[in-house]
């Protein structure tokens, strides 16, 4: 398979088989990942392997809860937010493999003031975003799907106290991962036009 091929295998699945990913695989694919580009020869990156029932329990039932506070505060209805989160809860459960993606921020420079220490996060989850889709066309390769859930972003210190991470390590990504089930289809993708993505040329 090449470069083009896993790009086309990556498809956001929600859906998999009941039976376990070889840990062989996810090594592999991490091997691959920890070759992207970091800022300052910093190797940011840390992955949280949560394969257990139980922990995919607990992790999905504190995100869940997190997530629950922030719609009740936007003012969703009790019903709604119920269904949503309930339903997240299901998926989250029924996945064989979550993986959550982080940056080691110990790695980072420090700086006295606001704008760059902005930069710096934003460079940090730039080498997270480049080792995650490298992980999942990995995983694609060796025929596993995956799907990128963003909610450990928006609830990162629950995951943390959650997976009893170190305060430096910083959740960003959830990775859902197993085999597709035999009932998934994937959407028609639209062939690219990488014209509508160019905002400057000089």
């Amino acid at each position: 398979m090449n470069l083009a091929e896993a790009v086309g295998a990556r498809r956001s699945v929600r859906v998999f088989e009941d039976r376990p990913v070889p840990r062989e695989e996810v090594e592999r694919a991490i091997g691959l990942a920890v070759q992207a580009p970091a800022p300052h020869h910093s190797a940011p990156w840390r992955f949280a392997l949560v394969e257990s029932r139980n922990g995919k329990e607990r992790l999905s039932s504190a995100m869940g809860a997190a997530w629950h506070d922030d719609l009740a505060s936007d003012g969703m209805a009790p019903d709604k937010i119920e269904s949503i989160v309930s339903r997240s809860h299901a998926l989250l459960t029924a996945t064989p493999l979550l993986v959550v993606c982080c940056a080691d921020t110990s790695r980072s420079h420090h700086y006295p003031d606001r704008r760059r220490q902005r930069a710096e996060w934003s460079l940090f989850a730039h080498s997270v975003g480049a080792a995650l889709q490298t992980f999942m066309l990995g995983l694609a390769e060796s025929g596993l799907a995956s799907c990128w859930i963003s909610a450990p972003v928006f609830c990162g210190g629950t995951v943390q106290a959650t997976l009893a991470l170190h305060d430096h390590v910083e959740p960003h990504a959830l990775v859902l991962v197993g085999y597709a089930s035999p009932e998934y289809s994937p959407r028609p993708r639209p062939a690219p036009e990488p014209d509508k993505y160019i905002v400057y040329e000089g």
